[in-house]
Order: C-alpha cells, then sequence, then structure tokens
C-alpha cells in the first residue's frame, strides 16, 4: 500500500469516526488526508471503495494461502481489537445498509472465508442447501453480534475475544465437522 493510499484510508477513518459516511464526500476525504482529487481517483473508485479495501481480510487476497478456523480466529480478534480502537467508525458504517454496505460485504468475505476453509479441509464438500444455509446464519449472526457488543458493551467485548476458541461457541454444529482437518 502507497503512502497516498494510506492517508485517504486514515483520512476516512478519522472522518466516519465522527459522521456516517453518507454525509462524507470525497472532497472531504481529500481535505482530511490532504491529497488531491486526482490522488484520490488513482487508487479508490469512491468512498465505498475505500471502505471495502478497509475491511478486506487479508487471507482472501491470496488464492494459495493456506486458512484454517485458527487463521479466521485470528483476523477476527485483530480486526474486532482495531473496531473496538474505532467505535465510531464502527457506528458509521454498521448503520449504513445501502449499496456498497461495507457490512454486508465483511459478512459476504466472512462466507467466502468459510467456505475456502471447508473446500481447504474437505475438497469434496459440496455446497448443499443446509450447509449454505449454515454458513450464512453464521457470518450474519457472528457479525451482528460483534458489532453489537462493541457498540454496547467493550469490556465484555474485549473479554469474549481473549477466549481460547470463541468463534466454535457460535458455528453451527453442522460446520464445525468441515472446519477441521
Amino acid at each position: 500500500m502507497t503512502q497516498i493510499e494510506k492517508k485517504i484510508r486514515s483520512g476516512f477513518i478519522r472522518l466516519l469516526e465522527t459522521k456516517p459516511i453518507e454525509q462524507i464526500t470525497v472532497t472531504e476525504i481529500c481535505a482530511e488526508a490532504g491529497v488531491s482529487k486526482r490522488s484520490f481517483y488513482n487508487y479508490y473508485c469512491d468512498k465505498f471503495d475505500v471502505i471495502m479495501k478497509v475491511q478486506t481480510i487479508p487471507e482472501l487476497e491470496d488464492e494459495d494461502a493456506d486458512v484454517s478456523l485458527q487463521t479466521l480466529e485470528n483476523y477476527f480478534r485483530h480486526r474486532y481489537r482495531w473496531l473496538l480502537e474505532h467505535r465510531g467508525f464502527l457506528k458509521n458504517i454498521s448503520l449504513y445498509y445501502g449499496q456498497n454496505s461495507s457490512v454486508l460485504a465483511f459478512k459476504d468475505s466472512v462466507e467466502t472465508l468459510l467456505w475456502k476453509i471447508m473446500k481447504q479441509n474437505h475438497p469434496e464438500i459440496e455446497a448443499t442447501p443446509e450447509l449454505t444455509y449454515a454458513v450464512k446464519y453464521f457470518a450474519s449472526g457472528f457479525l451482528y453480534f460483534t458489532i453489537r457488543i462493541i457498540l454496547s458493551d467493550p469490556a465484555f467485548c474485549e473479554e469474549y475475544f481473549q477466549r481460547e476458541r470463541f468463534i466454535e461457541d457460535y458455528i453451527p454444529p453442522v460446520l464445525l465437522q468441515y472446519l477441521h482437518y
């Protein structure tokens, strides 16, 4: 990531700490980041593109990366610790469910990562309706649960993410067998 990209992301995150995403313009992002609009558009299509890249799950970027349930837990620990520090950001993006919703995109990324783990562990797995529903159920439920506890009870959240295997408490049993080797 270039210095300009970092400036844009940091500036946008600072703005999102205090303003809903719908009220932020590219002009404001550029002013906050200290970059020109031309520089902004060299790296991003629009403000939603910035959010999508801030929310990216690194393990999905590399098709050949080895992933596991532990990878997912480590990612959540890291990500939610960051979100605890940036609760205003989370509040202002979690309320937006329009086109390019970062919350819905993140949910989709979690689903994709779950399928990647299951297919890596069990290459013969088929996307049956039952498994598809269970993946969607987990990704949605866990994401919304986490947003709620970060925004309403940070102390519980910190304690929760310190537990050794916190994700397994919420994974539907039908998925659990495929998430381990």
